[in-house]
């Protein structure tokens, strides 16, 4: 097994665990917020072992039919994060006597990203074949929009609720806010090595920043 493939294996595996501790938090709560921090992580772990599958697969119509999944997922789950962050920033004691407004908002905001994704990266899917270290893979050549607008869009609402946590927590809670400045930082490397280790690493970072936020809430409810 090469580098790259193990490493996928090991992202798929730390994305697993922590869309099982969200769901674990979502069967505490059944909460909006629970749920929609346990999908993205999930998507990932299927992303992940999809691409880490195609050394062994090759090139080909399995590996092509496994990929579709794969941009169908982003397009569908990845801006749920909007709705999670949202729900992190009310439960921080955000936007008090607004909380309708802004739930409602984030769901219409997310419905929207879903429709642009799934123009960008399923309507618009045209494969390419990729080789990336040991592994090989099919990634998306017709985007109408690059980089995507929702994972930009789901991103920048994310770190602006994290600063709005790390505002109503006094300063006691800064993870949300850090935990999201990676991914960021990555987007301007989508070459080599580095860009590999951040750009998975960072997504890691992100999705455990969420959900710690979650359960940091949650102990400050349980206190108040």
């Amino acid at each position: 097994m090469g580098t790259y493939t193990a490493a996928y294996f090991a992202y798929a595996v730390a994305q697993g665990a922590l869309g099982i501790w969200a769901f674990t938090l979502w069967r505490k709560e059944r909460s909006a917020t629970a749920l929609a921090l346990m999908l993205p992580p999930l998507t990932v772990v299927y992303d992940n072992l999809a691409i880490a599958l195609g050394s062994y697969i090759g090139p080909g119509d399995l590996l092509l039919g496994l990929t579709i999944p794969r941009f169908a997922g982003h397009a569908l789950f990845t801006p749920i994060w909007i709705v999670a962050a949202v729900g992190l920033a009310l439960r921080a004691g955000a936007f008090a006597g607004r909380e309708r407004a802004f739930t409602v908002g984030s769901w219409t905001l997310y419905a929207a990203m879903v429709v642009i994704g799934l123009i960008n990266e399923v309507i618009s899917f045209v494969p390419e074949f990729v080789e990336e270290g040991d592994v090989v893979y099919y990634t998306n050549v017709g985007r109408i929009f690059t980089p995507p607008p929702p994972s930009l869009t789901m991103l920048l609402v994310v770190i602006v609720c994290g600063a709005i946590v790390l505002w109503r927590t006094r300063g006691r809670w800064s993870w949300m806010l850090l935990g999201a400045l990676p991914v960021l930082a990555s987007q301007a490397m989508r070459a080599g090595e580095a860009a590999f280790v951040l750009i998975n690493s960072s997504e890691v970072v992100m999705s455990l920043s969420l959900i710690a936020t979650l359960v940091y809430l949650r102990k400050r409810e349980a206190g108040a």
